[in-house]
């Protein structure tokens, strides 16, 4: 699409809040963003209350309901929708009638693709598929390796540092506070190993051992996986969007 350009989207709406509309919004938004999270069951809703920027219960097959919440002044709207192949197209409708600049939207079949696409979906994807690539290259090649299992309560691990820390500091990011885990010491390269203090900022290509809690390093990782996703979708949707112009 000529003129858009994803990398500066600010404000989403993310309609459907299973698990994976739930990772969308609540990591855009933990990136900055401006989220309206929107589903029609109030239980989905009331998972992502207080982690995104607003959280609505509402019809979202009724264009004056999508339309009285102003998804039209949203830069981006995220069809998450996978359970309900008519809710899901006609939530991709109303979205496109009402002029939203960029529409992704969760397919569950090829079928189900070639309608999200005929009716206005800028880029379509498939959570399911990807997450499958995902566990082979972790099978193949494991995002974190065990290093020692002290007791069933506490455990050492090597991980590769996530793309979002790369630049800042142990002080910065404030790991033990927000994911109750401690940052041993940094890999860098074949040779350095490095005791982080507050100061130390990370680079691209570290590895880092970090001890804690089974349930807080295992946190941790779905929270990095997660953000992986997020880019992985929004690395299509620019590539995508670098074609057509």
């Amino acid at each position: 699409m000529e003129g858009i350009s994803v990398e500066k989207f600010n404000d989403y709406v993310v309609i459907g809040l299973g698990k994976f509309g739930r990772s969308m919004a609540v990591n855009l938004a933990e990136a900055g963003k401006n989220v309206l999270a929107v589903d029609t069951e109030e239980n989905n809703v009331a998972t992502v209350e207080g982690s995104v920027t607003h959280a609505v219960v509402a019809d979202v097959t009724k264009a004056e309901v999508l339309k009285t919440l102003g998804v039209q002044n949203f830069d981006c709207a995220i069809i998450c929708i996978g359970n309900n192949l008519s809710a899901s197209l006609l939530a991709t409708e109303i979205c496109k009638e009402l002029g939203v600049p960029y529409i992704i939207a969760k397919a569950q079949s090829e079928q189900h693709k070639s309608l999200l696409s005929k009716i206005g979906a800028d880029l379509v994807v498939f959570p399911e598929v990807y997450m499958s690539k995902k566990l082979t290259a972790s099978l193949l090649d494991p995002y974190a390796n065990e290093v020692l299992k002290l007791t069933k309560d506490y455990k050492i691990v090597e991980i590769k540092c996530p793309e979002n820390w790369i630049g800042k500091s142990v002080e910065d990011l404030n790991i033990r506070k927000k994911h109750s885990v401690t940052v041993i010491f940094v890999k860098r390269g074949d040779t350095e190993i490095i005791e982080p203090v507050s100061e130390t900022i990370f680079e691209e290509g570290d590895n880092l051992v970090i001890a804690g809690r089974p349930k807080n390093i295992d946190s941790l990782e779905n929270k990095i996986e997660d953000e992986l996703d997020l880019k992985h979708v929004f690395q299509d949707a620019t590539s995508e969007t670098t074609e057509e112009e």
